[in-house]
């Protein structure tokens, strides 16, 4: 049986994201094209010193609107600014 929830455009979860971290890079992508499996990137100074959970919870929190309503399904990761400045730096050597 497939899922009957409304379509999510990436830019709803973007917003959704900033209302609690409004210095956060995010990148925001829909593999499947399909409005409800998305893949999220998060990058914020607010997650310095908090553990990889406290991260996501954080951000997870900001959806818990959306989930209820259409957000189907997301991969997160989440960086603070040290930590993707070496992830980037990574994936170009």
């Amino acid at each position: 049986m497939g899922y009957t929830g409304l379509m999510m455009e990436p830019s709803q979860i973007k917003n959704a994201i900033l209302t609690v971290l409004d210095d956060a890079y995010i990148e925001i992508l829909n593999p499947m094209g399909d409005g409800l499996h998305f893949d999220a990137v998060v990058v914020s100074s607010e997650f310095e010193g908090k553990s990889l959970i406290e991260q996501q919870r954080i951000v997870m929190e900001s959806l818990t609107k959306l989930f209820g309503s259409s957000l189907h399904a997301m991969s997160l990761k989440t960086y603070t600014p040290d930590a993707w400045k070496k992830v980037k730096n990574a994936t170009t050597d």
